[in-house]
C-alpha cells in the first residue's frame, strides 16, 4: 500500500527525471536502483534524461521482494548475472509506448511489444524488409473477491493486474504508473521470465501430449525451429489416447500428426487476435471459426479456450479443451454463420480453402506444378519459392498470422521466403500427401 500511495503522489507530481531518480525515493525499489547503478553500459538509456516523445516507454520495476524471490528460487541473485542476461531482463522488462492505467486494464487484455530482440528469446515472424520482431508480454486485469493489494481506481472493486511471460509464468503489477523522463513505470512482484522453445513451454504448462504426439511423429525439432508459430494444444485428456496410440501415427487426414498440424497455425496469434467471427486456417488448410461471447470465452470450432498465452520463443502456445471437430462450411466460408461443427473423421471435408478465401495464415501453390518441400532429417526448411503468401489484415479474414496486432491495433506482414510457414495438403491420385513448409510437420 505504502508503493500505491507514494507512485500517486508521483504520477500528480510528474516532473522529468531520469528512472534511476524517479525510482530512488521508493526504498522497495533499492535493488532494482542497485541493479541500474552497477551496469551502466547496458542501463544507459534509464539511467539518463530523455525527452523525446518517439522514444516513450513503460518500465515494469521489480520491487525488493521480487528480487528476494528470485535469489531463493534460483540460489543466486540478479545481479550475479552476466552483463548480457541482466540486459535481456531489463529489455523484457522494457514495454514500447507509455502505457496508461486503462491501457493495461482494457477488456480482453493487452499485448505489448517488449524492447527484447536477442534471437536466443525471440524468433517470431521476420517482418518485409527483414526487420525482426520483438518479444511480447501478455497483461491482463482480473476481478477477484478478496484478499488483494491493488484497487484499480475505475472501479469500486478490487482487481489483479497480471503480467503474463515465457512458460505462461505470471507476476502481479501494481495499476497506478508513476512518471520518469522516458515514460512510465509500474511496479511488480516478480521477474518476467524470458521465453523458451515451444515443447518447453507445453511442458510447463502440462500440455505433455502435445509434446508426446511431436516426439512420437518425430517433428519435435521443426517445431521448435519454425519462425512464427501458434500451437492450440487439446488438454492431456483430450489428446491423450491419440498421442498414446500404438496404430499409425502418420498416414491419413485422421492421423495424430494431421491433428497435430491442424491444431497449428502460421504466425503469433494471440487471444487478442481470435475476434468473434473470424475465419483463420491451420496449417493444413482447415478452416476455424472463432467464437467469442460477451463474459470473453473463446471457442475455435467446437473446442473451448481453457488456458492462453503462453509466451513461447517463436510464438504462443494456447490450451483448448478438446481436439478441435471440423468445420462444414456447405455454403461459404465467409458467411460464418452458415457453418456447422461435426468431428465425423469419415466425413472430412477439403482442407483447402478456394484462393478467393486465402488468408496470410494459408500456404498454398500458385495453380501451376504441385508445390514441394524440402526437409533434412527432421528439420524443417523454408518454402520453395513456388509457394506464396498473402498479408490481409484482421479486417478481413481475421487477424494476420504474420504477426496480429501488438496491442495498438498494428498489423504485421512477414516475408514468404525463409519465414513463412505452413502445411500444404494435396490430394494426389486418392491420395493424401501433407508437407511441412518451414513448420510443423512433414508427411507424405
Amino acid at each position: 500500500m505504502y508503493i500505491f500511495l507514494v507512485l500517486a503522489l508521483a504520477t500528480a507530481s510528474g516532473f522529468a527525471q531520469s528512472l534511476l531518480d524517479a525510482t530512488a525515493p521508493y526504498s522497495q525499489l533499492s535493488d532494482f536502483n542497485d541493479l541500474l547503478s552497477s551496469n551502466p553500459d547496458i542501463a544507459a538509456s534509464l539511467l539518463t534524461n530523455i525527452s523525446s516523445s518517439s522514444q516513450q516507454q513503460t518500465i515494469l520495476v521489480p520491487s525488493n521482494d521480487a528480487f528476494s524471490d528470485y535469489r531463493q528460487r534460483n540460489g543466486a541473485s540478479v545481479g550475479s548475472l552476466s552483463s548480457s542476461d541482466v540486459g535481456n531482463i531489463l529489455n523484457y522488462h522494457t514495454l514500447q509506448g507509455a502505457l496508461s492505467s486503462s491501457d493495461i486494464q482494457q477488456p480482453g487484455g493487452l499485448v505489448s511489444n517488449t524492447a527484447l530482440t536477442d534471437p536466443n528469446y525471440v524468433d517470431r515472424e521476420v517482418l518485409t524488409g527483414g526487420e525482426r520482431l520483438s518479444q511480447v508480454v501478455y497483461i491482463s486485469s482480473t476481478e477477484t473477491a478478496t484478499g488483494v493489494r491493488i484497487m484499480a481506481r475505475q472501479r469500486n472493486v478490487l482487481s489483479s493486474t497480471d503480467v503474463q511471460s515465457g512458460e505462461g509464468n505470471l507476476i502481479e503489477l501494481e495499476p497506478t504508473p508513476a512518471n520518469w523522463s522516458g515514460g512510465v513505470f509500474y511496479v511488480v512482484n516478480g521477474f518476467l521470465t524470458l521465453p523458451v522453445n515451444q515443447t518447453d513451454t507445453m511442458t510447463a504448462q502440462n500440455l505433455t501430449s502435445f509434446v508426446l504426439g511431436l516426439d512420437r511423429t518425430n517433428v519435435t525439432e521443426g517445431t521448435n525451429a519454425a519462425q512464427g508459430l501458434t500451437c492450440l494444444c487439446p488438454i492431456d485428456a483430450a489428446l491423450g489416447p491419440l498421442a498414446n496410440t500404438t496404430g499409425n501415427t502418420t498416414d491419413g487426414p485422421a492421423s495424430l500428426l494431421a491433428t497435430l498440424t491442424r491444431h497449428g497455425l502460421t504466425g503469433s496469434y494471440y487471444s487478442t487476435n481470435f475476434s468473434d467471427g473470424d475465419l483463420i486456417y491451420s496449417q493444413n488448410g482447415y478452416p476455424i471459426l472463432v467464437s467469442r461471447s460477451d463474459d470473453g470465452t473463446v471457442f475455435l470450432n467446437d473446442a473451448r479456450l481453457v488456458g492462453s498465452n503462453y509466451i513461447a520463443r517463436t510464438g504462443a502456445v494456447h490450451a483448448v479443451d478438446r481436439i478441435m471437430g471440423y468445420l462444414n462450411t456447405t455454403t461459404n466460408t465467409t458467411t460464418p454463420a452458415n457453418a456447422s461443427i461435426f468431428s465425423d473423421t469419415a466425413n472430412i471435408p477439403s482442407p483447402t480453402p478456394s484462393p478467393s478465401e486465402i488468408t496470410s495464415s494459408t500456404v498454398i501453390g500458385d495453380g501451376g506444378a504441385i508445390p514441394t518441400a524440402n526437409a533434412t532429417g527432421n528439420q524443417l526448411l523454408p518454402p520453395e519459392p513456388t509457394m506464396t503468401t498473402t498479408g490481409e489484415s484482421a479486417a478481413t479474414d481475421g487477424p494476420a498470422a504474420s504477426g496480429g496486432t501488438d496491442g495498438s491495433g498494428a498489423t504485421e506482414e512477414a516475408t514468404s521466403a525463409g519465414t513463412a510457414m505452413g502445411v500444404v495438403q494435396w490430394s494426389l491420385m486418392g491420395g493424401w500427401v501433407i508437407a511441412a513448409v518451414g513448420g510443423l510437420f512433414l508427411m507424405s
